[in-house]
């Protein structure tokens, strides 16, 4: 009876240890993934930071542009507007050519 006693503690015993190197073996198993899980969150932080930076980035050079335009629009208009000043100057100096000449051969006739 004791000999059974021993041999039925000494599987036990191998049970046991057998079950202590499972539970090892998987609380190492879930360390390492949650260690992964840690590296994987932090990694997705700086992605989001880089992903939010990019996107200020945009923002702004989309800001910028639309600015730059806005001056260029203004420019714009403002040489169509020196442009048809200069045009309507330019006809007026034209006319009044016109009319000197027509006044040199006036005289020129006459003389």
């Amino acid at each position: 009876k004791k000999c059974q006693y021993e041999k039925e503690k000494a599987e036990r015993d191998i049970i046991v240890r057998q079950l202590q190197q499972k539970l090892e073996s998987t609380s190492k198993a879930l360390l390492d993934a949650s260690s992964e899980m840690q590296d994987s969150r932090k990694k997705l932080g700086q992605m989001r930071s880089r992903f939010q930076e990019i996107q200020d980035q945009l923002t702004a050079t989309i800001r910028h542009t639309m600015e730059t335009e806005g001056h260029a629009q203004k420019y714009n208009v403002k040489l169509e507007v020196e442009n048809a000043v200069i045009r309507k100057t330019i006809k007026k100096q034209d006319d009044q050519i016109e009319r000197l000449e027509k006044i040199l051969q006036r005289l020129s006739l006459v003389s």
